[in-house]
């Protein structure tokens, strides 16, 4: 039954976006845009416009336009795209470098700093119809570190990956995803909601890595092994690809939004590009850094099973369901070539590591091996009964295979069979084979997988794609220790009553050994005896007959002789027959002092061994106390840092909202200035016309003051004129008067 770890899935859900959150997409649904129009403008336009506007563009930069503030200023760029580091305004307004901007004034409140960063690094959208676009740290800075072949140093190895799955069931499902790395031992294998790794020599679950977007279907390791890339989804709702660094577990990018699952992904070998493929029948092209689609193939009319690029990163290989198989060009996407030849579903694409040859496997079950410059087929050889599945290079050129044989095999470069394994239960789906070609694993249909070395394939390993929890690991390991734990104490108690016996034969050896030497002395000395009797008997024989006269004694004394004689030779034949019951006993207690030593040693070895299956439980049952221990501690930096993020957040909101209060404010301010401005506009406006009526009734008073003007000088004139002639009359009259005497003047009169 499938059973979900809770907390691990929590730890997904809420960790930080650096390790699970895919940055190139943001989820714009929860996350607060902060756009140029509705809060950037008003903080320019209060502290930086009186020097920096259209009207007066002081160094060239105008901050009260968005293109002005796109375009820069005499020297260049001053906001980078999603890069606040490399953004010269941001360094000036923080007061991090000089000349401090706004001039002679404090910098401008934290609140705003923090809207202009977060504008920054959301992309500069314009305004609220605009898009985030925010940067991929993470992928720029894998980008910078990019090896197209082994990496300086040790092979990428796991270092700080959690061995606790996502995902624990019964019985995994069938295997659809698997791959090796190509400088390291390392084995991954797709499961449940996850990827699984192993390492190929050892079998040793390494670590997991959570994959909550679905089922994986392609599992592909960076040229240089740094990087992981799963491809996968749900079936008819949704497929992607994520790209994981294998030595911390992070997650560096995420590409595609597919309607369906991904079968088939690969990243180009400078890791600038990612391509996908699947049921859509067409092939993306995703950039890595941005995760925005570049180029799209549509030529296939069926099921994409397969994509690879060429190590060199020149041609992108694609086969599908109706035994179609393109080369095309990786960068402009053009079709390269059309290679044709197979009859069934091409299920597995791979090249050579000189880029020269390209291998696919397909259900008609055969491998094909293709001529990249000549463009034509160069091998082809049945591989499996009932059709392949997949077909993977190592550096070396060998291939490996699996197939709906449940048959797992190794080639050379030219095709010629090299090993076969068995021991899988079903149609062997998915193989892996690492860089070397020293290990091999395969998985089948019914979930099972197998690692087995190269060199020997009766030494097998089983690995599952669904390890178990570290819980059910531990409490597997308690038991199986406790259970060695009375072996070794049932084995020590045999080697110590093995070993009370030896010691007992061999001191009855020791003692049996004394009394055979004894009597070995004995038979030594009686045989010498006898032999020197013998000789005294020859001189008496000779005496005898030269000594007749003497035969009576001589008689009597060989009698005596050889009565003697008989007696030894009685006794020697006595002690030769205890010398050989004791050798015989000797050689028996021999015999059993050997069997018990042997007895004894296989007691000791057997309980050696024990010992070390002892050690081996205690070392997985400590292993598994430090993973548990290192889960709940990665459980506890997650906690931690959700809650710095959910507290960030929060900040980030109460800034926002202040942000948006002051914003309102400075609207209602600026509102209420315009209606100022506009009434006093208005009695501007009545006072010019005022002004230029006042001008006209000034310039028509002008006038009429030159005319009266002129018409006083006229008068003036005309009175001057008459004052003279009245003088003149007056003169005149005094002139006729003094002539003519008073009387003319009364008659005139």
């Amino acid at each position: 039954m499938k059973t979900t770890i809770a907390f691990l899935s929590l730890s997904v859900c809420c960790s930080l976006p650096t390790c699970w959150a895919d940055e190139s997409v943001p989820n714009e649904s929860k996350e607060q845009k902060i756009n140029f129009d509705d809060h950037i403008k008003p903080i320019f336009r209060e502290h930086c416009s009186s020097c920096h506007s259209e009207s007066s563009k002081e160094s060239d930069l105008a901050l009260d336009s968005y293109g002005g503030v796109k375009a820069g200023g005499s020297s260049g760029e001053v906001v980078a795209e999603g890069n606040t580091s490399g953004s010269r305004l941001f360094a000036l307004i923080t007061h991090a470098e000089q000349p401090f901007m706004p001039p002679d004034q404090d910098a401008i409140p934290q609140p705003q700093i923090d809207l202009v960063q977060t504008w920054i690094e959301q992309g500069m959208p314009e305004n609220s119809g605009s898009k985030i676009k925010r940067s991929n740290n993470a992928a720029a800075a894998m980008l910078s570190t990019t090896s197209l072949g082994k990496p300086d140093g040790p092979p990428p190895m796991p270092e700080s990956l959690v061995r606790q799955p996502v995902v624990e069931s019964e019985r995994s499902a069938a295997i659809a995803a698997m791959s090796a790395s190509p400088w390291a031992p390392l084995i991954a294998v797709g499961g449940q909601e996850q990827v699984s790794l192993y390492h190929s020599q050892t079998g040793e679950l390494l670590g997991v890595l959570p994959f909550p977007e679905g089922e994986p279907q392609s599992l592909t390791f960076t040229r240089d092994g740094r990087q992981l890339l799963i491809g996968g989804g749900r079936h008819s709702q949704s497929g992607c690809a994520v790209l994981i660094d294998i030595a911390t577990g992070e997650r560096i990018t995420k590409v595609g939004d597919e309607l369906d699952i991904v079968l088939a992904a690969d990243i180009s070998p400078d890791k600038q590009r990612i391509a996908i493929a699947g049921p859509s029948k067409i092939v993306r092209i995703f950039d890595t850094a941005s995760g925005e689609v570049q180029l799209e193939m549509k030529k296939h009319t069926d099921w994409i099973f397969a994509l690879r690029y060429s190590p060199d990163g020149v041609l992108l290989a694609t086969g599908d369901r109706s035994n179609g198989l393109i080369v095309w060009e990786a960068d402009t996407g053009r079709v390269f070539t059309e290679l044709s030849g197979h009859t069934g579903e091409v299920r597995s694409l791979d090249f050579r590591a000189d880029s020269n040859v390209l291998a696919s496997g397909s259900l008609d079950g055969t491998i094909r091996l293709w001529d990249m410059n000549a463009t034509k087929e160069i091998k082809s050889f049945a591989a499996h009964g009932g059709g392949v599945h997949s077909v993977m290079f190592a550096q070396n050129g060998f291939i490996a295979s699996a197939g709906r044989d449940a048959r797992v095999k190794l080639w050379n470069g030219n095709g010629e069979l090299q090993s076969e394994f068995q021991g899988l239960t079903e149609a062997a789906l998915e193989v892996a084979l690492t860089g070397d070609a020293a290990y091999v694993a395969g998985g089948d249909w019914n979930g099972q997988v197998q690692l087995w070395p190269a060199a020997d394939p009766t030494q097998v390993k089983f690995i599952v794609a669904n390890p178990p929890s570290i819980e059910k690991r531990l409490e597997q390991s308690q038991a199986q220790l406790t259970a060695k734990q009375a072996e070794l104490a049932a084995a020590e108690q045999a080697a110590s009553a093995a070993t009370e016996l030896a010691t007992a034969t061999q001191t009855e050896l020791a003692t049996a050994n004394q009394t055979s030497t004894q009597l070995t002395q004995q038979v030594t000395e009686n045989t010498a005896l006898d032999q020197t009797l013998t000789g005294e008997l020859t001189q008496l024989d000779a005496k005898i007959k030269e000594l007749e006269a003497q035969l009576a004694a001589a008689k009597q004394q060989r009698q005596e002789v050889a009565t003697r004689s008989e007696q030894t030779k009685a006794q020697l034949t006595s002690l030769t027959t205890q010398s050989k019951t004791a050798m015989e006993s000797v050689a028996m207690l021999q015999s059993n002092y050997d069997q018990q030593v042997a007895a004894a040693t296989a007691a000791t070895a057997e309980r050696d061994a024990i010992a070390e299956q002892v050690s081996a439980a205690q070392a997985a049952y400590d292993q598994a106390v430090a993973d548990k221990a290192a889960l709940d501690q990665k459980k506890a930096e997650l906690e931690s840092a959700q809650q710095k993020s959910a507290a960030a957040v929060q900040a980030l909101v109460d800034q926002v909202a202040t942000a948006v209060e002051q914003t309102a404010a400075q609207k209602a301010a600026a509102e209420k200035l315009a209606t100022e401005m506009q009434a006093l506009t208005d009695q501007l406006a009545l006072l010019q016309m005022r002004v230029a009526e006042a001008q006209q009734t000034r310039d028509q008073a002008a006038q009429n003051l030159e005319k009266r003007t002129a018409e006083e000088a006229e008068l003036k004139a005309q009175l001057e004129a008459a004052e003279q002639a009245a003088l003149d009359a007056q003169n005149q009259l005094r002139l006729f008067q003094e002539s003519y005497g008073p009387e003319a003047a009364s008659v005139g009169s």
